[in-house]
């Protein structure tokens, strides 16, 4: 259950830093909670992800943002 929450929180921290523009510190919190909840089983984690992913929107042609995304469809099977 820990585990869970702390991997929630960094999708959280994530999502609200790239509402804030801040890529770079998005995507590693975003690379830390997929770490984390790639160990769990949680519908609930997984709609952070999912919002993480929306958040993303505006750097969709950027490199490292598909791979992130092509990351959470493999090991999350999460898609944006």
């Amino acid at each position: 259950m820990f585990t869970r929450s702390v991997g929630m929180r960094l999708a959280i921290v994530g999502t609200a830093h790239l509402q804030d523009r801040d890529l770079d510190h998005g995507l590693q919190l975003g690379h830390q909670a997929v770490d984390i909840l790639a160990r769990v089983q949680s519908s609930r984690a997984l709609d952070y992800v999912r919002e993480f992913n929306t958040a993303l929107a505006p750097w969709r042609r950027e490199p490292r943002v598909a791979e992130f995304l092509h990351r959470t469809r493999k090991e999350l099977a999460v898609a944006a």
